[in-house]
């Protein structure tokens, strides 16, 4: 009798575990988040029947979950069948624990059979979860007003679908003095009062990337994803990349047209016009995308947790911190 095997990957390879201890952050108690896509491959016809993820600090088990038929397609797109050619993907496996535990690793293990003999398969892995102290001294890349942080880097946000770049991501528009987005129809690129806002560097460093010359969107359109299937880092629209050094790396999305006043290679001082706020890429809405990873490679170079200094939110100056979801902030 044949004997077939399962075999798992998890990317990225090594998590990164944000952690939330301090204010500004709204749970009642202390959170940690990571999240990570998982790989099923198989050298038969497999089908996948349950998938058990063991977070554990130390030797001890801290967290249990299991997905099993209907749950676990909710990863997977509605099919739990694993080909010899392409192979099943466990997408956006999110995490968020209330604990000040240090987390470890993560053990991944899942359960199929053969379709054609039903022979049992089964495959197992652990993977190291890693906290990363952030270095750069980092600013609120813009000079003014009230921001929305649509989407802060916590939470299971869209970001989270790409968890190699994106998992830390954040959303920042502008709000006027009522907490409207947008005066008029909001049917313009000009009614929003985050378009054509200054872009700034929130921290010393040297341009390493620039991407310019792609359209601005009216608001509101229904953008086809597969517009940009064949090159996925379209999604971002224009955008520049900062390096501050440490492998870490400031990334800017959806730039207006034409506003980018850097090159690449140029350096940068902390607080100088990089570009303005526009609606290119994948948006809906003039909005600035902001995330840290490890270089200028998205979908390939790893985000990192991002905490900012020195702003305001509820009144308060945070010195140093994360911003959370749904919080309005402006600096300080």
């Amino acid at each position: 009798m044949t004997t077939f095997r399962l075999s798992l990957q998890v990317s990225p390879p090594e998590p990164i575990v944000a952690r939330y201890f301090r204010l500004p952050y709204p749970q009642l108690v202390p959170m940690q988040e990571f999240v990570c896509d998982v790989g099923i491959t198989a050298d038969c016809h497999a089908v996948v029947t349950d998938c058990v993820w063991r977070i554990f600090s130390g030797d001890d088990v801290f967290a249990v979950r299991q997905l099993i038929g209907e749950g676990l397609m909710t990863l997977t797109g509605g099919d739990v069948n694993v080909s010899p050619e392409a192979g099943l993907a466990l997408r956006r496996c999110y995490f968020l624990e209330p604990t000040v535990l240090p987390l470890d690793r993560l053990r991944v293990s899942v359960h199929a059979f053969a379709r054609e003999t039903r022979q049992p398969l089964s495959a197992q892995l652990d993977v190291p979860l890693r906290y990363y102290e952030q270095r750069a001294d980092l600013r609120l890349p813009f000079a003014d007003g009230v921001w929305y942080a649509i989407m802060g880097h916590d939470w299971t946000d869209i970001h989270k679908a790409d968890p190699v770049s994106q998992a830390f991501a954040y959303d920042f528009v502008r709000i006027g003095a009522d907490g409207a987005f947008f005066e008029g129809t909001g049917l313009r690129n000009e009614d929003h009062f985050a378009w054509g806002q200054p872009v700034l560097a929130p921290a010393p460093g040297k341009v390493i990337f620039v991407r310019d010359g792609l359209p601005d969107a009216p608001p509101g359109q229904v953008i086809e994803p597969e517009r940009f299937r064949q090159d996925p880092q379209l999604i971002t629209g224009n955008t520049v990349v900062i390096g501050h050094g440490h492998g870490e790396c400031s990334y800017f999305g959806h730039l207006q047209c034409g506003s980018i006043v850097v090159a690449e290679g140029d350096y940068v001082r902390r607080g100088q016009l990089i570009a303005r706020v526009g609606n290119s890429g994948l948006s809906q809405g003039p909005h600035l995308h902001y995330h840290v990873q490890t270089g200028p490679h998205l979908f390939v170079d790893q985000g990192l947790p991002v905490q900012f200094s020195r702003f305001r939110i509820t009144g308060d100056v945070i010195e140093r911190g994360f911003i959370p979801s749904r919080a309005l902030i402006s600096p300080a």
